[in-house]
């Protein structure tokens, strides 16, 4: 086990995370800060960071130093974003920290910046002919993925603070101000030699001010859950915000439910590169990224010193099962019954899309609410799943992974409708109940740890679904609790369900 912290250094802001690695690749954030420090500020004409900044930047790294320190973090990175590229004194600030701090330095290009997003996405979102943005203080890093491969790349030298500054929309925002930045976006954009040259599926923005977009258009839909990473938008979303801000000014962008106040001032032009983005192409759907580069370093990390990085949704679940202290054995082996139960009743249930990733997680992690305590520990399994870190699962898929993981004797088939209908349907709960009946049959037969228990045969009769096991003991009590669900079995399918085994043979 190993803390490893990052602390990266943009042109709008100054961010620091611990995160704590075990040897088999799980980790979990243990603190993560921002400051504001907005050192793009004034740089435009200069290129130089004034002394009262550097001075300040200094002092909140002395400050996360002590902290790292204190908390006994086996290695810190100091990240310095591109912007610094283009920073005549920035020779002089890294001296400066290398004398006062002392730990190591990175100082990144455009290419490297892309990289490390790139390699935080490819590890956490499912990517086919994606636009991908990184609005960063300064500058906007964009690239195209397609099949999770990054295949084109380019920077944009602008980015919210330095727009902001350049075409004064601080506060209130004047007409002639508002045309020449969208004038000089568009002129930017047009640039990109390879935009035009693809079809996108949708756009990936990341990033501190994508971050924010998201907070607001959550608040404005009232949005069930607290999730930034694969929010999705439309463009119409992107379009409402920017002509709303645009017309507000700084006082009036404050009172924007979600819109933080240190982020009041440059929001505008952060939407303003979107949504001209969005125009140029034609793209319709927006999906945030709660990952950047940060992320990609401590996956960079992670590769370097444990080895090949595991499939993302499986690393997801190895954290979230470390994290909860549940048996890794009995996990897999609940996902491999449900399963063999699941695939003898095709014809009886639906055949659904995705589920398969809905029962692969769901049943990974059936005992994870047993953390908290083992009444309604059910309960706790929805909670837990739902506000934990899966990549590669949009926010569907998290809430029917953490119903299916919730189901018993069945599940409310009203409440969560009510709660989540903005993102699920009825159809998905109808998936839930085939998934979840089999998870709740499979977590029955497997009580103990110490039979091996598989799916032997499976007859369907008009009125019957007759189960046949192979265990490698007697399981009388296991088919005794597991008969209680034939009236869920009858409810589902108007079929009677029938238990029987026979031992293994030796």
């Amino acid at each position: 086990m190993e803390k490893f912290s990052l602390i990266y250094i943009g042109g709008n802001t100054i961010r620091y995370a611990l995160w704590q690695i075990q040897a088999d690749q799980s980790y979990i954030l243990l603190e993560s800060y921002r400051e504001d420090l907005k050192l793009g500020q004034n740089t435009h004409v200069e290129n130089i960071i004034k002394q009262e900044k550097i001075e300040h930047l200094l002092t909140i790294l002395k400050h996360f130093k002590e902290f790292s320190n204190s908390v006994s973090t086996n290695k810190t990175l100091i990240v310095l974003s591109e912007f610094f590229q283009r920073i005549e004194n920035t020779a002089g600030i890294e001296k400066r920290i290398l004398e006062e701090i002392g730990d190591e330095i990175i100082s990144l290009t455009c290419e490297e910046e892309l990289h490390y997003d790139y390699l935080a996405l490819s590890h956490s979102m499912n990517l086919s002919k994606s636009l991908i943005v990184d609005i960063s203080g300064v500058s906007t890093q964009i690239g195209y993925v397609d099949n999770g491969i990054l295949k084109d790349r380019y920077h944009i030298p602008v980015g919210p603070v330095s727009l902001t500054e350049k075409f004064n929309l601080e506060n209130l925002i004047q007409k002639e101000n508002h045309i020449d930045l969208e004038k000089h976006l568009i002129e930017e954009i047009r640039k990109i030699p390879w935009l035009k040259s693809y079809t996108y599926n949708d756009m990936v923005i990341v990033g501190g001010s994508a971050r924010a977009i998201s907070k607001i258009d959550r608040k404005k839909r009232r949005y069930p859950l607290d999730i930034i990473h694969e929010y999705t938008m439309e463009n119409q979303d992107i379009h409402w915000h920017y002509k709303s801000l645009m017309t507000k000014n700084l006082n009036q962008r404050i009172q924007v439910p979600g819109l933080d106040k240190d982020r009041a001032d440059i929001l505008p032009s952060a939407l303003a590169i979107v949504d001209l983005l969005l125009q140029e192409t034609g793209i319709e759907k927006i999906r945030v990224s709660g990952s950047g580069i940060r992320e990609g370093f401590l996956l960079e990390h992670i590769h370097k010193k444990f080895g090949i990085l595991s499939p993302m949704l499986e690393q997801s679940i190895s954290n979230i099962l470390s994290r909860h202290s549940v048996n890794k054995t009995k996990s897999k082996n609940l996902f491999t019954l449900t399963s063999e139960l699941y695939q003898s009743l095709n014809g009886v249930h639906k055949d659904w899309k995705d589920a398969q990733d809905i029962l692969f997680v769901s049943s990974r992690l059936r005992d994870v609410g047993l953390s908290v305590r083992y009444y309604n520990h059910d309960k706790h399994n929805f909670y837990i799943i739902v506000n934990s870190e899966l990549r590669g699962l949009d926010h569907r898929q998290i809430i029917l992974c953490g119903l299916a993981a919730t189901f018993t004797n069945g599940i409310h088939k009203e409440a969560p409708l009510l709660q989540y209908g903005q993102i699920i349907n009825r159809m998905d709960l109808e998936m839930v109940y085939d998934i979840g009946i089999c998870l709740s049959l499979a977590e029955r037969l497997l009580q103990s740890d110490h039979k091996e228990l598989h799916l032997s045969k499976c007859s369907v009769t008009e009125d019957t679904i007759e189960l046949k096991l192979l265990a490698s003991d007697d399981i009388h009590f296991e088919l005794h609790d597991a008969s209680k669900l034939s009236p869920v079995f009858h409810e589902l399918y108007r079929k009677n369900l029938i238990l029987s085994y026979e031992k293994m043979q030796h």
